[in-house]
């Protein structure tokens, strides 16, 4: 006779949106994001703010690719590259710098916002209700 197997209980299911953030860790979540991609959003499972952030990051590393190959683009004439492929080079270079920074800064401000996140949540649970 074989016996049936219990069914795997959900641990996270049921629970409230500051519930699941809460139990978080803030640190982790912080860690995470650091990196620019949002993986801390998706552990604490808040895809709207994974959305944003991804469309934040994308913003500032088109935003600062942009601007950095303008600024070398209108160098003065003594500092400017003289030949096409050494100009090209330093354009492409300086807007992959600025991309890769765009990342970088939106990777800070998410991951201090996914700490701040998990904060909120504990506050808002710690309260008395109506409050």
């Amino acid at each position: 006779m074989v016996s049936p197997v219990p069914p795997v209980p959900q641990p996270l299911a049921g629970l409230s949106r500051d519930q699941l953030v809460a139990a978080s860790a803030g640190w982790l979540a912080a860690y995470l994001n650091l990196h620019g991609m949002g993986l801390g959003y998706i552990y604490q499972r808040r895809w709207g703010a994974f959305w944003i952030g991804g469309a934040a990051a994308v913003g500032a590393s088109v935003l600062l690719a942009g601007a950095s190959a303008l600024l070398v683009n209108n160098l003065p004439p003594a500092q400017r590259p003289q030949s096409p492929e050494e100009q090209n080079l330093w354009v492409g270079g300086a807007a992959a710098l600025g991309g890769y920074a765009g990342v970088f800064a939106v990777g800070v401000g998410s991951a201090v916002e996914a700490g701040l996140a998990v904060n909120r949540a504990r506050r808002r649970l710690q309260s008395p209700a109506g409050i």
